[in-house]
């Protein structure tokens, strides 16, 4: 079979319309670069809550922001004020649509996510779906995903993350990180 020498690349998603999968993207910013255009700035929830918390994240930068400087979770209305503001101040330039991760990768940002939030103390703390939204545009995953994902490190890892049955009146799992093991 010849191979045609001006094969056709696959056309790159634009930033200005990507919606990273797992998410719904409910406003985008702009940063600008004086005559050129700047990175895209996201705001963004979860594509299966779309009610509470929204995250922020910079398609130029590293830039993420999940809670505000209290570590509480923001709303749409704060998540859009963060993302203004670093848009206004970021010179990032517009790099593209991130490179989706490999399965392999995608479940090592969770493991960092939940290693990241591991207590010290005695007492488990509970991880939430919200709790992954910083992660989300470089995760590129729903949240089945992010469940099996905590699932597996439950099964080689049950010293570190637990999973227990949901609260009374509801169904499915919650997952509890365990405390940091105490220093001899």
């Amino acid at each position: 079979m010849p191979i045609s020498l001006f094969a056709r690349r696959p056309a790159a998603p634009d930033p200005a319309l990507w919606t990273p999968p797992g998410t719904t993207v409910v406003q985008r910013y702009r940063n600008t670069l004086g005559p050129l255009e700047g990175a895209i700035v996201l705001v963004y929830t979860s594509a299966s809550d779309r009610s509470s918390s929204h995250g922020a994240a910079c398609l130029g930068c590293t830039y993420r922001a999940g809670r505000n400087s209290s570590r509480v979770r923001l709303a749409e209305t704060e998540a859009a004020d963060l993302a203004n503001a670093h848009a206004a101040h970021c010179r990032a330039i517009d790099r593209g649509v991130p490179a989706m991760p490999d399965d392999a990768d995608a479940a090592q940002i969770v493991r960092s996510r939940l290693q990241r939030m591991r207590p010290h103390g005695t007492s488990p703390h509970p991880v939430h779906l919200a709790d992954f939204l910083e992660d989300r545009v470089d995760l590129q995953r729903d949240d089945d995903f992010i469940k099996q994902a905590m699932f597996e490190i439950v099964r080689t890892e049950g010293d570190f993350l637990k999973a227990a049955p949901a609260y009374s009146g509801s169904t499915g799992t919650r997952f509890l990180i365990q405390p940091h093991p105490p220093r001899t």
